[in-house]
């Protein structure tokens, strides 16, 4: 399990990398307002965040309440654990993502767990989203420029 999740965490890095240049060099800090994350949802509702982050304050972002987290802010990479982005309701599971602030660019990929089925989709004003399959897993794909704030909220079933 453990090398599954590094050769997800070093794919998902290499990915970002090559898909924005500008992450990877040096003029990152010179870059604010870009959030580019893969959001990997396991069957209980934890999820393993990784990815980049341009933000002064990350912790006050509310998709990182409650999280355990390790920011870098010369790169921007983040790895985060959160138990706190799901909740589950008469046994359907709801993932809520938010991050309040203004934005340049948003990409978020959420891997959801397999056998899940998903319900409703809906984001905030000025995101697009897709969804596609995965190996064994359904992602639901967010894209934004120039937002003023970002919620994604992807309700889904567990056959």
């Amino acid at each position: 399990m453990s090398t599954v999740l590094v050769c997800l965490i070093l794919a998902s890095v290499s990915s970002h990398l090559i898909a924005f240049p500008a992450l990877a060099d040096d003029t990152v800090g010179a870059i604010s307002g870009n959030i580019v994350l893969d959001v990997y949802v396991d069957a209980e509702g934890r999820a393993l965040i990784v990815g980049y982050l341009e933000a002064k304050e990350p912790e006050d972002l509310a998709f990182l309440e409650g999280s355990d987290y390790v920011h870098d802010e010369e790169t921007g990479e983040l790895y985060a654990l959160s138990d706190e982005l799901t909740s589950v309701r008469e046994g359907l599971t709801k993932l809520e993502f938010e991050a309040e602030a203004d934005w340049d660019e948003c990409h978020l990929a959420f891997y959801l767990p397999e056998g899940a089925d998903i319900l409703a989709v809906s984001c905030s004003a000025g995101i697009e989203y897709s969804v596609t399959e995965a190996e064994d897993s359904l992602v639901v794909e967010a894209l934004g420029y120039d937002l003023e704030g970002i919620e994604v909220m992807i309700d889904y079933d567990l056959a």
